[in-house]
């Protein structure tokens, strides 16, 4: 694990960076020596959850494995990362904090990959920072103002309340399904725990705010293709983001946690790629 300060106080990312087939092990590139002509791929998680938790399993997996250079970042305030109540947490801030270690790292012309909330972040940074991403996957992110269940259940406390009562709350009620035996509910509940109290209440309050353009105007806007999976449990609405020019990859067998639920389906639509326009 790796740390690249990201605030005026020094609070710092923490990353995995996982070589890929032309790194030798130890002596990954730094800010002066990026590796030669590669593409990384770098994973955001979501809201509650960990880089270093979620996305080690895919990173991990035999298709993805060795095969390039992958970062795994736990935003500020989450996983394994600094706690800094100065910091704003939102959306806007993670996406720049991440971009502030690419610059770091020597990285740019990345493969972004982001979940949930990580997905939203991944949008934006792809919109602010065209030079940075240019290959955009999201899974199941937050598009629209106001909506999100957990973000929502969060913003419903104030930032003091959840600080004091509801992040406890949410991970006891975690704990409990867990023991009933639900194995998601047992990883969550741990990642939420080792989240910023108020960095994971100003983080749901800013994925449901009103701005524009909205999440889903800037991936609509994005040049190229961007990939958007969903798990078929979900049952999201889907047109619409074919419509506006995504290349729509349905995991079956998953839910929200399409990374849990079906490992082998998220690493096989995560691989594939985009179709070709067909020839004039």
């Amino acid at each position: 694990m790796r740390l690249h300060a990201v605030t005026p106080g020094g609070a710092s990312l923490a990353y995995l960076d996982l070589p890929g087939p032309d790194l030798p092990g130890p002596d990954l590139p730094g800010p002066d020596q990026p590796g030669p002509g590669e593409q990384a791929t770098v994973f955001i998680a979501g809201l509650g959850s960990s880089s270093l938790v979620d996305f080690t399993p895919v990173a991990g997996h035999p298709a993805v494995a060795g095969r390039g250079r992958s970062l795994l970042v736990d935003l500020l305030g989450s996983g394994w990362s600094d706690h800094d109540d100065d910091f704003s947490h939102t959306i806007e801030d993670h996406a720049a904090a991440v971009g502030d270690l690419l610059d770091a790292v020597g990285l740019a012309g990345v493969r972004l990959v982001g979940h949930s909330l990580g997905g939203s972040v991944a949008i934006v940074l792809a919109h602010e920072r065209p030079d940075l991403v240019v290959d955009l996957v999201v899974a199941e992110p937050n598009l629209d103002p106001g909506v999100g269940t957990l973000s929502r259940l969060i913003s419903a406390f104030t930032e003091d309340d959840f600080a004091a009562t509801g992040q406890a709350r949410l991970v006891a009620d975690l704990l409990q399904e867990a023991a009933d035996g639900d194995d998601n509910a047992a990883v969550f509940a741990r990642t939420l725990r080792r989240w910023s109290s108020r960095g994971l209440h100003r983080s749901a309050v800013s994925l449901l705010a009103e701005r524009r353009p909205t999440f889903r105007e800037q991936l609509a806007a994005l040049p190229g293709t961007p990939t958007y999976l969903s798990g078929a449990r979900t049952g999201e609405d889907l047109e619409p983001l074919r419509t506006a020019g995504c290349d729509v990859r349905v995991i079956p067998d998953a839910g929200h946690a399409l990374m849990h639920d079906n490992l082998d389906g998220f690493v096989s639509a995560l691989g594939r790629r985009a179709p070709e326009p067909p020839a004039s």
